[in-house]
């Protein structure tokens, strides 16, 4: 299936055609796992067309309303910026109590 073909599609028609792909991509892997499948190359194409499909569909929601997608962004930003602050003050926290120990140690 084409690019053009998948954003033509509706949203339900999306939805199922991922369940479909799903169901095929499981079929090729068990079908790999007996030993019986001879196109390799087909594992590939249908996961390469869940991920496009999935893309279409995310682009699709965040085109509804792209403020919240957005602001969901900036407060994971902001969440990831005090995680890495918390993380330089504990280590910085826990050289300097490391050097402590071992200046006491020398002396």
């Amino acid at each position: 299936m084409e690019l053009e073909e998948m954003r033509g599609m509706s949203d339900a028609d999306i939805a199922q055609e991922i369940v479909n792909q799903r169901e095929e991509w499981r079929n090729l892997r068990f079908q790999n796992a007996l030993g019986r499948l001879t196109a390799f190359h087909e594992v590939r194409r249908v996961r390469k067309a869940i991920a496009q499909l999935m893309t279409i569909q995310r682009e699709r929601e965040i085109a509804v309303d792209p403020e919240a997608y957005f602001a969901a962004n900036d407060r994971i930003r902001q969440r990831r910026r005090a995680e890495r602050a918390a993380e330089k003050l504990a280590k910085r926290k826990y050289e300097r109590t490391q050097g402590a120990r071992t200046t006491r140690r020398r002396r």
